[in-house]
């Protein structure tokens, strides 16, 4: 499949070739390395949008090795796990950096991860997301959690949160059990958290690389509070399975129980606080709806989100 490219840059695709196009035409004008491998994951099936476009693209003359990878099997995990198990059956491969099909990188990009981990030592290294919104966002939208870049300094760091601009090791895709993401997770999401949470368990080393910036492109669809308050709850939901994963048993259970109701009463106390001139309402609110996710998933509740990718 690959002429000995120690650097793959995955990217899972479903049903946005616009995006996708975007994405790949940004890499070629800003990466400029003889060790990258590009490895698009279609997770469509049917349309197979994204197989169009890598077509299009080579016959075009596509200045970067280009490799499609079909995976007909729906979901987050499916596809993530497809790229992975192709990515080390290549012995050159040293790194995966991972990238969303909604997204596109800002220059330096690569190199940034690569220095960081170089530097630090590390296993995984993450960098921020920006959000750029396709309309005119409302001025709630500018301010609030769900679109705001992460901020850390540079270098080593505890834990890591998201699979959307994450450069992974060879060393640390041996440092856990297959699968990488556990298909418990395919339709729901957070499966990167598990993913992380479990590499951290096992002694993987974390960084974060301030300088390594993708953009994301918001839809006007998602700057609107409903959507962004969807999103706390999910957010609410999909980490509470992965502590329940993590503490299993009834004493776990209960204990994420009291955990849970106890930032409630907090969280419900502060709602008096969206009556302040000034206050972030929208996060104040989203940080409530939050907890009822947490209680969702403590009920045992399910959630399908996502129908493929």
């Amino acid at each position: 499949m690959t002429d000995g490219k120690a650097i793959w840059i995955a990217i899972p695709t479903f049903r946005r070739p616009a995006e996708l196009r975007h994405l790949l035409e940004t890499l070629a004008s800003i990466i400029d390395r003889r060790d990258v491998m590009l490895l698009i994951a279609d997770n469509d099936g049917d349309a197979q949008q994204g197989a169009a476009i890598v077509q299009a693209l080579k016959l075009e003359g596509y200045p970067l090795p280009l490799t499609l990878l079909p995976v007909p099997e729906p979901g987050l995990c499916a596809v993530r796990n497809a790229i992975f198990a192709t990515a080390v059956a290549d012995p050159t491969m040293r790194f995966v950096a991972m990238i969303d099909d909604d997204e596109w990188p800002q220059q330096g990009w690569l190199d940034a991860l690569l220095a960081c981990q170089a530097q630090v030592g590390a296993d995984v290294v993450a960098g921020p997301v920006d959000f750029h919104f396709t309309g005119r966002p409302p001025r709630w939208a500018l301010q609030t959690l769900v679109f705001r870049p992460e901020q850390r300094a540079w270098g080593a760091t505890s834990m890591l949160w998201a699979s959307n601009n994450l450069l992974v090791s060879r060393r640390a895709l041996g440092l856990i059990s297959q699968p990488w993401f556990d298909m418990r997770f395919n339709r729901s999401g957070g499966e990167d958290l598990d993913f992380l949470a479990r590499l951290r368990e096992a002694g993987a080393r974390f960084a974060w690389a301030p300088q390594a910036r993708v953009s994301e492109w918001v839809p006007s669809e998602r700057a609107k509070l409903s959507w962004v308050l969807k999103r706390m709850w999910r957010i609410g939901f999909t980490e509470t399975l992965t502590r329940r994963k993590q503490r299993p048993g009834a004493a776990g259970q209960v204990m994420l129980l009291g955990r849970t109701l106890g930032i409630l009463m907090v969280r419900t106390a502060g709602l008096a606080m969206m009556l302040l001139p000034g206050a972030r309402r929208v996060d104040i609110a989203g940080q409530w709806i939050k907890c009822w996710g947490r209680l969702y998933a403590l009920s045992g509740g399910a959630h399908s989100h996502y129908g493929a990718l």
